[in-house]
């Protein structure tokens, strides 16, 4: 029996074979409803520090407390000291894995976290996912970007039921009601405000007079701006943060990508556009997500022939996306 009206989480749940634990019309009601978690700690590792900002800034909408580390490494050592409710752990990383990260910590100080829920964060969704996760030592997975439907799913899942609160407020969207012009760009404020004070006379004559908007020339640059704000939390200025960071750290990650290529080492390529086809996916870049996620493969099944034949053309792209970025 399904109740009407049902929620695309409570279908997925069905699906999942999840209804058991907590009651399918509790699901239901679960899903429409937005809660907080405050108190949780959380700790974030990724080898690539954007993903790490947008997993600390979506996290952080929930109220929850996080940590992040860079390395396995550093994660184990963040461990020794700190304890957390829930870790979120990447599965590909360079050094250690997020396989033995994960071991590793499972034996930390006595066994205490043998039963905390370790998340991985994986850019690799494929079917049986899960199931391979699971064995591993997960105690599930979210896709990298973070999805936000997912992770709420994922949250309601592993955390004690007494460190979520709900929001009971129907139809509360979470947005004040005086950043509800957050939307507005930045242009037309400009010219509102200017109208305001001096009348109708500085209006532009024609719609093509008026300046175009920075996400718009994102959009003609091939960038799937509403992509990249819904990875975002919806938040224009985490979005722009993104897209700053995409492009300071562009010209770093792409000599990082040239050396292994050239050292021929292609597990470790692997490992770097792994983590490029992520944060590509991130400020909504698709098609540059999509030949990272083929020349990943490429170096997963060390085929030297594919990688010579798509690593310039790469580069070529991420480059010209970075210069775009600059520009507007």
């Amino acid at each position: 029996m399904i109740h009407k009206p049902f929620s695309a989480l409570s279908i997925a749940n069905l699906l999942n074979g999840e209804t058991g634990e907590r009651g399918f019309a509790e699901d239901q009601a679960a899903g429409r409803k937005p809660f907080t978690c405050f108190g949780v700690r959380a700790l974030a590792v990724d080898d690539e520090e954007m993903n790490l900002v947008v997993a600390k800034g979506v996290l952080g909408t929930y109220g929850i407390n996080v940590d992040t580390c860079l390395s396995g490494r550093e994660a184990i050592a963040q461990c020794e000291t700190s304890t957390y409710d829930v870790i979120f752990l990447d599965h590909m990383m360079p050094g250690f894995d997020g396989v033995e990260t994960l071991k590793r910590i499972r034996e930390l100080r006595g066994g205490i976290y043998q039963d905390l829920p370790i998340i991985a964060l994986t850019a690799n969704t494929v079917s049986g996912a899960r199931e391979m996760f699971r064995s591993e030592g997960f105690t599930e997975f979210v896709p990298k970007p973070i999805e936000r439907t997912i992770l709420e799913r994922v949250l309601r899942k592993v955390l004690p039921k007494n460190l979520i609160q709900y929001n009971q407020s129907p139809g509360n969207s979470g947005v004040p009601a005086e950043e509800t012009d957050a939307t507005v760009p930045e242009a037309l404020k400009e010219t509102q405000e200017s109208t305001e004070e001096t009348g109708v006379e500085n209006l532009p004559e024609t719609v093509e007079d008026f300046p175009a908007s920075p996400f718009a020339q994102l959009e003609g640059a091939g960038i799937n701006v509403q992509l990249g704000l819904d990875y975002c939390a919806g938040d224009e200025d985490f979005y722009r943060e993104m897209l700053d960071m995409f492009h300071s750290q562009g010209q770093g990650k792409r000599a990082e990508i040239d050396s292994l290529y050239e050292s021929g080492d292609w597990a470790e390529y692997a490992v770097k556009v792994h983590a490029l086809k992520s944060t590509a996916l991130t400020i909504g870049a698709e098609k540059l997500s999509a030949q990272a996620k083929e020349l990943e493969l490429a170096g997963k099944r060390g085929d030297a022939d594919f990688i010579r034949a798509n690593h310039f053309s790469l580069l070529k792209a991420y480059e010209k996306l970075c210069a775009q970025i600059a520009g507007i």
